[in-house]
């Protein structure tokens, strides 16, 4: 998350020295004094007024001068920051700003002051504030720059805790990411058994191929639920669907590739094709007799930008190349490749089984 502080300059347009020194004057160091140098419009609140609805404010409010000091905080910006008014009065703003940040936000504060201009509150930035404690709070924050007596500048701060709409928007977000997620897989689980169908000739047949390809997509969700559900850690993914059929690491399996990670709807099909390649290893293949070995590789193409996945299996019982194309195949070579947006060949000999599939780099995140 990109993180700006809090004097950051923005493009609005600037305010003139003639306008700043409309929205008011002031003067030096009490507030009354600022209120109280207003012009006396017999509409305008007294300078008591004025001082108790700037102390009692809901939002949060300070006066920074142009060297950067705090001239004047309301109750609200105390309690937001868990300081004393007291403690803040004098203080240079930068207190209020992660240690890491100091030094660029006291760039950025003097850039501002050079050229002040009004920002309105919350203009699509994240900023973070410290507090006393030493922990973080997310702020919105309106710059409104005025005029001292003399060529001298300052600037109003008014702040609000963005941590309720930055809440808000995050079940927001969360509620659309599930509600996607369900269509997903829903639409997953409608090709799978459609594909069974057309291959499997009994009930219980279909039955107990959707029952292994739905516990397949269960243990891939649960290697997306570790990774909040944003990205896929290849490694994860190959193990979690080997132990799915295999129950335990053995060394009759090598396993490498880079450490990179897929995003979840390629994901969902390669741990799909895994588990079938494991299922058909374990029944007919490399994994049904001693002394079978299976290598699962992996690689980046950087110069192609492709992703390369490879599994290959030898010393495993011969294979006798069948006419009927069953689902597993169809997975191998149509279903799986089509998602990830690449190609697939998967070779059946006497040899033992191989499975390939190039796909470009745009799945990994």
């Amino acid at each position: 998350m990109s993180e700006h502080h809090l004097l950051q300059p923005t493009k609005n347009s600037r305010i003139s020295s003639t306008a700043a020194r409309k929205q008011g004057s002031v003067s030096g160091a009490c507030l009354e004094n600022v209120l109280a140098e207003r012009p006396k419009a017999h509409s305008e609140p007294s300078a008591v007024v004025s001082r108790a609805l700037f102390e009692h404010a809901p939002v949060a409010i300070m006066i920074v001068d142009h060297d950067g000091k705090i001239r004047h905080t309301n109750i609200a910006a105390a309690q937001l920051f868990g300081y004393s008014k007291e403690q803040l009065v004098g203080q240079p703003i930068e207190i209020l700003v992660p240690s890491a940040a100091r030094p660029r936000h006291a760039q950025l504060r003097k850039d501002f002051m050079a050229h002040p201009t009004a920002r309105p509150m919350a203009q699509g930035r994240r900023l973070t504030a410290r507090k006393s404690d030493g922990t973080s709070v997310s702020v919105d924050i309106a710059l409104n720059p005025i005029a001292l007596e003399g060529s001298g500048r300052a600037v109003i701060l008014s702040i609000t805790d963005a941590g309720p709409r930055e809440r808000a928007e995050l079940a927001e977000l969360f509620v659309k990411e599930v509600t996607h997620r369900a269509r997903n897989m829903f639409a997953i689980i409608g090709a799978i058994s459609r594909q069974i169908s057309k291959y499997t000739t009994a009930v219980p047949e279909f039955q107990a191929a959707l029952e292994q390809r739905l516990q397949s997509l269960s243990t891939s969700y649960q290697v997306f639920e570790k990774e909040n559900w944003q990205a896929a850690p290849i490694r994860d993914l190959v193990r979690s669907q080997i132990s799915f059929v295999v129950k335990q690491d053995i060394s009759q399996i090598d396993i490498a590739g880079p450490e990179i990670r897929l995003l979840a709807a390629p994901a969902e099909y390669l741990g799909l094709a895994i588990h079938e390649l494991a299922t058909n290893a374990v029944k007919h293949g490399a994994l049904s007799v001693p002394a079978g070995e299976i290598a699962i590789h992996w690689s980046l193409n950087e110069s192609e930008k492709l992703f390369r996945f490879h599994w290959s299996e030898r010393n495993g019982p011969a294979y006798v190349p069948s006419e009927r194309r069953g689902f597993g195949s169809v997975m191998l070579n149509s279903i799986v490749p089509a998602a990830c947006g690449g190609t697939a060949d998967l070779v059946v000999s006497p040899a033992g089984m191989s499975w390939s599939l190039n796909a470009p780099m745009a799945l990994l995140c």
